[in-house]
């Protein structure tokens, strides 16, 4: 009984520090501090968001009666810890060597909140890197080779960790705070008024009556859906539930319903308008507007999900798995009338960033405004399905304060690492070794970087994978010559597919657990229909056209070839299109789509490539047009 009020009451103070988390975000990001005349510095306000997130970590259900007293303690030392340095700050920032103690208690009670509650969320990963930089940072000069650093006392390393603003309570942690904060809020409150019966009916909608229609339900409701949530494992969960048994229902194979259901989820996390969070901390890492980062991922994420709906088409006329005709949906004119709030919601949004030049965050406020507004008169009418009662829209409210607590932890820890990496000079040291090992083979450096990426993405989310490569990776691909944000982009999309990348592959493993099929079998199944993405980081690199980069020409050329690319090898791998192909000419469909996504102006000049590009077209129009079935595709 003791145990069960305990955990009550933990519970209530957790929504109320939940709900503390997305009100301040909104409030800082409409400047009131600044309106009331009040001079908040970001750093303060971020140590009393950081503060509720972890005071709601702690506050979560404990495994055992003895804890519950014991994360009380801890969520009260984090509430008082974080309202001190909150008074503290604009004193200690500074004039940290007139308080040596004083900041060295704040960096150690700090430091160990931060890790105890992020073992809590996400596991030892990140914490085994913090304490590998911060042994790096005492004992640096033991370190032999180009690596060596310059040793620091552990007490100073501490101090600057607490009190200095280019470490926990620095950029990463601030763009979490104020940008990941309010879309993740944009993104409840959507869900919570409609909108997810919006995406489904849209999606199933957009995927007609074609073969495989079901696994293209899923693909476009995975697509809508995770460009708003931004996490692949949530996104698996919120559609799968829907489309993994109407796959199956349809003929596909356990195992193949939740590989198309890992990868649909997983690239949500790359479609704007919203995509995910290290979108957000891209376009503050490279000073340039949110739209910018939009802009230039659109076309990859459309060549992503294309990728898949013509695997799934292929394999749908290779297995003879049927269309569903049977599938629930409205008129498209219902679609819309129902779906109206959804589409205002998503115009003020991107009217706000794309026509008016406002940044990304306060464009989502006005939209979350729209929302609540919109959802309020909704739920006053009582509309089905639609519209939010006050009582809804506090829940809403609450549940985003509790979703981004996990990504403002990650993201402290990350600042830290970022803090020390740049304090110690090993992030310099380490990108001269990467240099000269670039200037001997960028393609080999480029493999590395995918490699590291993917590995660190084994036990990392997204934003961390991104932060720790963005500081360390990116940087030396930069001074080789590469486009910023190709680099960039090179690092996010090797990050992100660490969910679909065995052993680990939290994604597939999600969908398994949906799909009754085995874990390694869905991964399998996740790696065969993401094999494009495999291949996307590096067009990057070698055809930034595909980023926006370059004359509107070079652009509509890189990214028809690699759509005529990808139709070539998915044929060979699938060895089928509209009919099935001669092992011969299956063959020869695999080569050919190679040689045109391979940048081969720079091995053989313009004309090789288009030459190449010419037979890959030739060989769609004779295999497309002139089919028996192209007719019946037309119908």
């Amino acid at each position: 009984m003791a145990e069960a009020q305990g955990n009550k009451a933990m519970n209530i103070v957790s929504s109320v520090f939940s709900l503390f988390v997305p009100v301040v975000a909104v409030l800082w990001v409409m400047a009131v501090p600044q309106r009331l005349g009040l001079l908040v510095y970001p750093e303060q306000v971020v140590v009393l968001m950081l503060g509720a997130a972890l005071v709601v970590v702690f506050c979560r259900p404990a495994a055992s009666p003895i804890m519950v007293p014991v994360n009380a303690v801890l969520a009260a030392i984090a509430a008082v810890l974080s309202c001190y340095v909150y008074v503290r700050f604009p004193v200690l920032s500074e004039a940290t060597h007139r308080y040596p103690t004083e900041t060295l208690l704040i960096g150690i009670a700090v430091t160990l909140l931060s890790l105890e509650a992020l073992r809590r969320v996400v596991g030892w990963t990140l914490i085994f890197i913090f304490l590998a930089l911060f042994l790096y940072a005492v004992f640096g000069d033991w370190v032999p080779g180009p690596l060596q650093g310059r040793p620091m006392a552990a007490g100073d390393v501490l101090r600057f960790i607490g009190a200095d603003s280019s470490a926990v309570w620095g950029q990463a942690l601030q763009i979490a705070a104020f940008v990941v904060v309010i879309f993740v809020l944009f993104g409840g409150l959507l869900m919570a008024s409609g909108g997810g019966d919006f995406f489904t009916q849209l999606a199933m909608r957009v995927a007609g009556n074609g073969p495989g229609n079901s696994a293209k339900v899923a693909v476009t409701a995975s697509a809508l859906f995770g460009t708003v949530s931004g996490s692949a494992v949530s996104n698996v969960m919120s559609t799968g539930i829907m489309t993994i048994p109407l796959m199956k229902r349809a003929g596909f194979k356990p195992a193949q319903a939740g590989g198309i259901e890992a990868v649909s989820s997983t690239g949500g996390q790359l479609m704007p308008p919203v995509m995910g969070a290290a979108a957000f901390l891209m376009a503050e890492i490279l000073q340039v507007p949110y739209k910018a980062i939009a802009l230039a991922a659109l076309l990859p994420a459309i060549l992503y999900y294309l990728s898949l709906y013509v695997q799934i088409d292929f394999i749908s006329r290779r297995d003879d798995i049927p269309s569903l005709r049977d599938i629930q949906r409205n008129t498209f004119a219902t679609v819309i009338r129902e779906g109206w709030l959804a589409i205002v919601a998503f115009t003020v949004l991107l009217t706000g960033i794309f026509y008016w030049n406002m940044r990304a965050e306060v464009a989502a406020v006005w939209a979350v405004v729209a929302l609540v507004i919109g959802g309020f008169v909704l739920g006053l009418v009582k509309r089905s399905g639609q519209g939010m009662s006050p009582a809804q829209i506090l829940s809403a409210v609450v549940d985003t304060g509790r979703a981004t607590c996990d990504v403002l932890l990650i993201t402290a820890v990350a600042g830290m690492i970022i803090g020390l990496i740049s304090t110690t000079g090993f992030g310099f040291a380490l990108s001269i070794y990467l240099l000269d090992f670039g200037d001997k083979s960028m393609f080999g450096l480029l493999l590395l970087t995918a490699a590291i990426s993917i590995v660190l993405g084994l036990g990392l989310p997204t934003t961390g994978v991104y932060l720790l490569l963005a500081s360390l990776a990116a940087p030396s691909l930069v001074q080789l010559g590469i486009e910023p944000i190709a680099a960039h982009m090179f690092v996010l999309y090797y990050g992100i597919l660490s969910m679909i990348t065995p052993p680990i592959a939290l994604a597939s493993f999600a969908a398994a657990s949906l799909s009754g099929a085995t874990k390694s079998a869905t991964e399998l199944e996740a790696f065969r229909f993401g094999w494009i993405a495999y291949f996307l980081p590096f067009l990057f690199i070698y055809k930034p056209g595909l980023l926006l980069v370059g004359s509107w020409f070079h652009i509509g050329y890189v990214f028809a070839s690699s759509l005529m690319a990808l139709v070539l090898v998915t044929g060979g791998l699938v060895g089928h299109a509209l009919r099935p192909l001669h092992p011969v000419l299956r063959a020869f469909w695999l080569v050919v789509g190679v040689l045109v996504i391979m940048p081969l102006s720079q091995l053989g000049g313009l004309t090789l490539e288009y030459s190449v590009s010419a037979l890959g077209l030739v060989l769609l129009v004779l295999s497309f047009v002139l089919s028996p079935k192209a007719a019946e595709v037309k119908a």
